[in-house]
């Protein structure tokens, strides 16, 4: 009786198009609603809103749009839009963790239903481009980039750059003036929201030719160009302004590191069972990108024949985009293989995957329904235990100490969260193990230190400042610290002279500035 009324209904139900995207909405909400009660990481979610919510509850945009993304000293990210979007969630959520959240979850959303309608405007079938669309919206390896609020700067750059493809397949097919400032706009914010987009003229170029040929004409290319030249100028003379040209000379060594970090992250895409939260190459195995390269290469075998065309298209976009965005200007000290950075690469493996469709055609129907049914339920249940390593700092980085042992920044960070919490002996265990794995890692000497002020050990606290800052010369913390600790010496003048530097270095350390304020009320009382 149970099946009869379940072909029955089956029977009555009629596809629509918006199904597709309503379960597309469903998914993101079932797997990822549980990150609306998550707190903040201490994984540059501090830095970007609770360090800077004067300048998000300010909102003036020359402030955001002529300066790096965290408003640094050492400037190497222009991403306006990631600030902006921050913002508007501090004005409309009252600055309250929440609003973040639901935000991400709703740019995840959009991103994921872009994605079906951009599958099906390459003519996948349906019942296909809904499987990898659903793929894409519940794989824990992209949970990163929706349960960590700074994730959200891979999805806000993919939407931009889905709806790039999406007008630029659309101002090929019906040339009309409104899709071509559609695709110039949505390629400027895409610009605006992460530096990797610059690779999108190359792919649309690509694109073109093959998924659009039949469309082809030079006065269409010619046009589209010019914009997107507009664009591109407009980008680089805003970047330029509000960065300069710092980070270029590593950025070059840093792109030859990452040159075959893709296939890391294939294995992770394939047999998701090494999770991190930061990922390292010390403990990122390559073995599972070399299974999981074997098991695409054998779904493509028995998938014969292909549209080679399309499988180089997807291979180029799932290597170039990862390659690029593993870049890390700043420092090589800090190479990690982040798993959001596989949000928009994703893309180009999910046309890969698009041509394997033969090999499950091959299946009989309720087995290929079963098998596929299952890969996704058990992709959503991996992503629901993953992404609780996101609900909180202490959650965060216990899992990027017990995930990356070899990690010296997820141990001091670690120890500082200890630390927060009250937990100093657990604290400067964390922090010796950071120094043991890297005995320049910055900030681990000066952490040791302000334990030692807080048990009154001024003499242990001098010597570890010292070291700080024979490692990290210009940390203001650091010189902040030595200042307490000479202050304490009564050695006022030196204690001053530090903390003067510190707000030099950073005027926005109140902290020096207060103790600035309290020196100086007690030389006028006596």
């Amino acid at each position: 009786m149970r099946f009869f009324f379940w072909e029955k209904i089956k029977s009555s139900y009629h596809w629509r198009s918006w199904h597709a995207y309503l379960f597309l909405i469903l998914a993101a909400l079932i797997v990822y609603g549980q990150s609306l009660f998550f707190d903040y990481s201490y994984f540059d979610d501090q830095q970007l809103i609770l360090e800077h919510a004067d300048i998000l509850e300010r909102a003036n945009p020359a402030e955001i749009f002529l300066n790096d993304v965290f408003f640094s000293a050492a400037k190497y990210y222009y991403r306006p839009l990631l600030t902006w979007s921050l913002v508007c969630d501090w004005h409309w959520g009252g600055g309250t963790v929440f609003a973040f959240h639901l935000s991400n979850i709703i740019f995840h959303a959009v991103a994921a239903c872009l994605l079906f309608y951009l599958l099906r405007l390459i003519d996948i079938r349906g019942k296909t481009a809904l499987f990898l669309s659903l793929l894409f919206t519940i794989h824990p390896v992209l949970s990163p980039a929706v349960a960590w609020i700074p994730g959200r700067n891979d999805v806000l750059v993919a939407v931009f750059i889905w709806a790039t493809l999406i007008f630029w397949s659309r101002w090929l097919r019906r040339e009309k003036i409104g899709d071509l400032v559609a695709l110039w706009l949505f390629f400027l914010s895409a610009l605006l929201s992460k530096e990797t987009a610059i690779l999108l003229p190359l792919f649309a170029l690509a694109w073109m030719f093959v998924f659009e040929y039949r469309y082809f004409t030079w006065f269409k290319l010619l046009l589209a160009s010019a914009g997107a030249l507009v664009s591109m100028f407009l980008w680089a003379l805003l970047r330029l302004v509000a960065l300069g040209g710092t980070g270029s000379g590593l950025a070059w060594q840093s792109l030859g590191d990452n040159l075959w970090s893709p296939l890391i992250f294939l294995g992770k895409v394939v047999l998701p069972v090494n999770l991190s939260v930061y990922p390292v190459p010390a403990d990122s195995p390559w073995i599972y990108g070399i299974i999981s390269l074997l098991i695409l290469m054998l779904l493509l075998f028995y998938s014969r024949p292909w549209r080679g065309k399309r499988l180089l298209f997807g291979f180029a976009w799932f290597w170039l985009f990862l390659v690029l965005g593993s870049i890390r200007p700043d420092s090589d000290v800090f190479r990690n293989f982040m798993e959001h950075r596989l949000y928009v690469p994703m893309f180009g493996l999910l046309i890969i995957l698009a041509e394997t469709e033969k090999f499950w055609q091959g299946l009989p129907l309720r087995r290929r329904r079963y098998v596929l049914a299952t890969i996704l339920v058990v992709l959503a249940t991996i992503n629901l235990f993953h992404s609780r390593s996101f609900r909180d700092r202490l959650s965060f980085w216990e899992q990027a100490a017990s995930s990356s042992p070899h990690s010296a920044l997820a141990q001091r960070n670690l120890g500082a969260m200890y630390y927060l919490e009250g937990d100093l002996e657990k604290a400067e265990g964390r922090f010796r193990q950071s120094l043991f794995l890297n005995s320049s890692e910055p900030m681990a000497h000066n952490n040791l230190a302000a334990i030692y002020i807080d048990r009154g050990d001024f003499g242990r606290a001098e010597i570890e400042l010292k070291k700080e800052l024979a490692i990290n010369p210009q940390y203001d913390l650091a010189l902040y610290n030595l200042g307490r600790v000479y202050y304490q010496y009564r050695r006022y003048q030196e204690a001053a002279a530090l903390w003067n530097e510190a707000l030099r270095l950073n005027p926005r350390l109140d902290s020096a500035a207060q103790a600035l304020t309290a020196l100086q009320s007690e030389a006028e009382v006596k």
